[in-house]
């Protein structure tokens, strides 16, 4: 299971418009393009599925470029990836059970609608604005120091040790 290159690519495009955006002062996909090595086209393509999620907006001009709409603190990892992708769904029976003739007795379809509700969960409880301050985790280990400092680490890690299904669909910081 992996995630697709536009979700990866919608998470570093939302990274550097929040790290480097100020107040009114937009950041043009050109610096995006050269900062993320992700090409200029391929950024449009992402500008505009974050644009009809609202998650960012575009100014106009020679100084024009892209403003999140609201706070990093505001913006779910959840909404940027489904922005880009659409709904979280590994398996297409977890949302359209209809979708499959085996859906009513299925033995691994509680497996899929479990994998897909923690993921959306994990997704709905880290915010841009962790990834805008977090320093670039390479290894597990690399955790360790960070989790100290993000409460959200924290909680994601204790539930995913204990075995009880968890929602996730709540907002980072409302």
């Amino acid at each position: 299971m992996r995630l697709s290159t536009r979700a990866r690519y919608a998470l570093r495009m939302m990274v550097f418009i929040a790290r480097h955006a100020d107040g009114s002062i937009a950041v043009s996909l050109s610096d995006v393009a050269q900062n993320t090595n992700v090409s200029r086209r391929y950024l449009e393509q992402l500008a505009i599925s974050l644009k009809n999620a609202a998650l960012i907006r575009g100014i106009a001009g020679r100084k024009g470029g892209y403003l999140l709409t609201r706070s990093p603190s505001r913006i779910t990892l959840g909404q940027i990836v489904e922005a880009a992708i659409g709904p979280i769904n590994i398996v297409e029976c977890v949302l359209r059970p209809e979708s499959c003739i085996e859906a009513d007795y299925c033995e691994c379809r509680w497996v899929y609608k479990t994998i897909n509700d923690r993921i959306i969960a994990v997704l709905g409880e880290l915010c841009l604005d962790d990834l805008v301050a977090s320093p670039a985790l390479h290894k597990e280990a690399d955790l360790a120091p960070w989790m100290s400092i993000c409460p959200t680490l924290q909680n994601i890690t204790a539930q995913a040790s204990e075995e009880e299904t968890y929602d996730g669909r709540e907002k980072c910081r409302q």
